[in-house]
């Protein structure tokens, strides 16, 4: 890592950049401005569990992470892979690996942050390390929603079940996926309804099988649209893809790098007797998602 120096530096995985993220990295950005400093973020590219064992999925991969870490006025963002020899470190080596690299002023960091060999040091190390080093540290208290604390193992559960109203209150965007438009049978085309592809990236969290309100963003255009995450039972798909029907588009996507939020759950995914049950009950989603409003029941 390229050694910055007079910096606040706000550490975490920052998954998901839910609002508690919010606060952190707000705080470090207004630190940095009242010292003239730089104001940065640490993180790793892939989840720290990846090392030693089956990690959870991600709620953002690192390029959606910097943007929005950026977008939030973070100057400087720095993310590199978690390995055997960084989980090796104890608390106090970590804290030395980071200080030349970035000789800190201030560092920013969440009430449950652990780090350095099996996550040993706390936010009360971090502190008795910050004033031996030279160093302050800023701990950000818990910001509670539905009377418990945000984080993401929180938001990533309610996202595998499909509740993504109380998901998406916890983040500062609502969950997406992005992907490019791909071929497929083009069997909604055949039913009225055609619909956008993707391949749900492979490190991100999927939503629970079903259908749902969406938002599709292509370049600058936006729809509304109507979005099924499964295997398309009633037609014998092969493997799990991510579909939508954009409502009032027309037009090729095909090659097209689309983002495709998920708004609200409105059924699961099962199988139909035949295609003209399908192709009704596509119709009445497609109605429920025209209705749809953000603060509907």
């Amino acid at each position: 890592m390229q050694k910055k120096r007079g910096a606040v530096v706000a550490l975490g995985m920052f998954d998901g950049m839910h609002i508690g993220h919010r606060t952190l990295l707000m705080r470090a950005v207004e630190r940095a401005l009242e010292i003239n400093a730089v104001s940065m973020a640490h993180s790793f590219i892939n989840h720290p569990r990846s090392v030693f064992a089956n990690a959870p999925g991600l709620l953002m991969t690192a390029r959606e992470r910097e943007a929005c870490m950026r977008a939030l006025g973070v100057n400087d963002v720095v993310m590199e892979d978690f390995t055997r020899p960084i989980a090796a470190l104890s608390p106090r080596a970590f804290v030395e690996r980071m200080r030349e690299s970035f000789s800190m002023r201030v560092v920013a960091v969440g009430f449950n942050y652990t780090f350095g060999h099996k996550g040993e040091g706390t936010p009360q190390t971090l502190c008795a390390l910050g004033a031996e080093y030279g160093f302050a540290v800023e701990v950000i208290a818990p910001v509670e929603a539905g009377g418990a604390p945000v984080s993401s193992t929180r938001v990533r559960e309610l996202i595998e079940n499909g509740r993504m109203r109380e998901a998406n209150a916890m983040l500062i965007n609502p969950y997406a996926l992005s992907g490019t438009v791909r071929p497929n049978r083009r069997i909604g085309a055949t039913l009225g309804f055609p619909t956008a592809n993707i391949l749900p990236p492979e490190e991100k969290v999927l939503p629970r099988a079903g259908v749902y309100v969406s938002r599709i963003t292509c370049g600058a255009e936006t729809y509304r649209a109507v979005t099924n995450v499964g295997d398309n039972p009633t037609v014998n798909g092969q493997f799990i893809t991510v579909e939508s029907h954009l409502i009032g588009f027309d037009g090729d996507l095909y090659g097209k790098r689309i983002t495709v939020e998920f708004l609200d759950f409105i059924r699961p995914e099962r199988r139909f007797l035949d295609k003209a049950a399908l192709k009704g009950q596509i119709a009445r989603d497609t109605a429920h998602a025209k209705s749809w409003e953000a603060n509907s029941g």
